[in-house]
């Protein structure tokens, strides 16, 4: 250690902030598996009918790999050829109607995928869920421990695309090769949705591959359950070390600093070497500027993100020529291509007020590397509220603005929950069903905290129907302009609403929403008393609509389906699904 210093200062406040980079990630195929004994195949397309119990269809020549067991080909396991340690691990699943299966992370560390469309308390044993491990030496009900549920049900309906993205951190052993330190599940998202973040894995999940923990170990993906297929299998391994801050020294100057220039013909009022950021601990309690100084060590060449921010004050980075010397306030952000070797670096961060929060936060990301921290304020405490989640049991309805993409504000938003896990929100002024979600309620944190801005955010995994447009059309697809003014609304039970308008002609709409059985998705019955030549409405968006026969749709792009007892014949218009009308209409919206 290497400190010089006359005085002691107090922390300057510096954070920074990193920014993901492009990965160069390893997309594996069939190919890259061993054990394949015929159950599964490489196709183009997939489909299956979520209402119809394990089925999946597989058709063409592409990359999707689809297990199809039966009675001359039993499913089994794939395992990679490839081994891994820490990475980040990505893909797409369909799972078939009642269908089960498991990717195991090192062939030891399970996460379930499995058809858990309809649950609404899941447990480890459910999709996304870290399966638990297992000891037969304890009695009964207790062999199975240390298993993981997810947050909240974010599956969609099988036969759907699903999302799953793991961060994973591999066990960490000895030269003699004693672990000492366990697995750890980063985070995992699935379908967008956080439900896992820092879970510490003691040991294997039931079912895992023989030999224990290791340092490097495969993917093996459960065949030997029922049907599924997966796409866009693809991972970045974390295998590159961050770069290490070198031979550093500071200079300190006392005032109020906001231009570098400012420091002419100033003696610093204290100087010093360290040998990291921790180590800067002074007791200067004025306003302040420090410079730092020192060599940026870059052990593999790259692209690197940095970041600069100062709370209540200014600051500015520079190596190499890239970046500035111009003090600012906000976020600093600095985006390097560096080859291997030392790099000169400049570190400025200024305390222009007394009050200005003590601390130093410095960080920096790369593809494939761990985020690093390089230094973290002792006792710093960013005030932040608990978030404000809406309980459908104590408030089953939400009025509120709603934010859409790529669109103004919804000014008059209604949000409806249901017991069953499902709910959906829907546009007083244009009489349009906005979004349906499964998983939990509301976030009501932007709409009430600090005055708030009037916004609630549905907090489970969410399928954008509408933006607010017109809902009906006439048989050119042209949008009929009519003035609805809205009648209030009639809660018939828990999550079935009917919305009521009407327009400058005196005709009533009646538009009632309600929970399928189980919470599968939505049912929609329109009716207009007297119709003035609307031919079509306007139902969700999509482009890609396949035909399951028995009066059932998929919207592919969209992940969802359509169905209903009538003969729909939809139309794909624009990115947009569009369904005639005359009198009444009914339809259903599976997800």
């Amino acid at each position: 250690m290497k400190l010089k210093m006359k005085w002691t200062l107090p922390f300057i406040s510096l954070i920074v902030l990193s920014y993901p980079l492009q990965s160069q990630s390893i997309k594996l195929t069939l190919k890259d598996f061993q054990n394949n004994k015929g159950s599964w195949q490489e196709v183009g397309q997939v489909q299956t009918n979520p209402l119809k119990d394990r089925s999946i269809k597989g058709s063409g020549n592409g990359d999707i790999m689809v297990n199809l067991p039966g009675n001359k080909k039993p499913g089994n396991d794939l395992v990679s050829s490839k081994k891994f340690g820490d990475a980040d691990i990505r893909l797409d699943y369909m799972m078939a109607p009642g269908s089960n299966s498991g990717i195991y992370i090192q062939g030891q560390y399970e996460i379930q995928l499995l058809d858990s469309w309809t649950k609404t308390n899941p447990q480890a044993g459910d999709n996304g869920g870290i399966y638990e491990r297992w000891d037969e030496t304890k009695p009964e009900g207790q062999k199975g421990y240390q298993g993981y549920a997810p947050r909240q049900n974010a599956s969609r309906a099988p036969g759907t695309w699903q999302n799953l993205r793991i961060l994973f951190k591999a066990p960490r052993f000895d030269s003699q090769g004693k672990k000492i330190s366990n697995a750890n599940i980063v985070s995992i998202h699935l379908n967008g949705v956080k439900i896992h973040e820092n879970v510490e894995l003691f040991g294997p999940t039931r079912g895992s591959l023989s030999g224990g923990e290791v340092a490097l170990g495969p993917i093996r993906i459960q065949g030997d359950h029922g049907p599924i297929a997966i796409k866009n299998l693809e991972i970045t391994e974390y295998k590159r070390k961050a770069p290490q801050f070198k031979d550093l020294s500071f200079r300190v100057y006392e005032g109020s600093i906001q231009e570098i220039s400012e420091i002419q013909g100033i003696q610093p009022a204290l100087v010093g070497e360290i040998d990291n950021f921790f180590e800067y601990t002074t007791g200067l309690t004025a306003s302040s500027l420090t410079k730092f100084e020192g060599n940026l060590q870059v052990n593999e060449s790259g692209k690197y993100s940095f970041g600069l921010t100062v709370p209540n004050g200014l600051g500015a980075i520079q190596t190499g020529g890239a970046g500035g010397n111009v003090l600012k306030r906000g976020t600093t952000n600095l985006q390097l291509t560096l080859d291997a070797g030392n790099h000169p670096v400049e570190i400025w961060v200024s305390k222009p007020d007394d009050w200005t929060t003590e601390g130093f936060y410095l960080r920096a990301a790369s593809e494939g590397m761990w985020t690093e921290e390089y230094s973290k304020p002792a006792g710093l405490e960013f005030w932040t509220s608990d978030p404000i989640h809406v309980d459908p049991k104590d408030v089953p309805i939400v009025r509120s603005f709603l934010e859409v993409p790529n669109a103004p504000k919804i000014s008059h938003g209604i949000s409806v929950s249901s017991n069953q896990g499902t709910h959906y929100s829907y546009d007083l002024n244009s009489n349009q069903l906005i979004r349906v979600w499964r998983g939990k309620f509301l976030d009501a944190t932007p709409m009430w905290y600090n005055r708030g801005n009037g916004v609630s955010l549905p907090l489970g995994t969410v399928q954008e129907l509408n933006q607010g447009d017109h809902l009906f059309y006439d048989e050119n697809i042209t949008p009929i302009s009519m003035k609805w003014k809205p009648k209030g609304y009639q809660v018939v039970n828990h999550g079935n609403v009917i919305f009521k308008s009407i327009n400058e002609h005196g005709s009533d709409l009646h538009d009632q929403i309600q929970i399928l059985e189980g919470g599968k998705g939505i049912e929609r019955t329109l009716k207009v008393s007297t119709n003035p030549e609307i031919y079509y409405i306007k139902i969700a968006q999509g482009s890609k609509l396949l035909s399951l026969g028995d009066g059932m749709f998929w919207i592919e792009d969209q992940g969802i389906f359509l169905s209903s007892t009538e003969n729909l014949n939809p139309r794909v218009i624009e990115g947009f699904i569009y369904l005639p009308f005359k009198d009444s209409l009914t339809y259903r919206i599976l997800f």
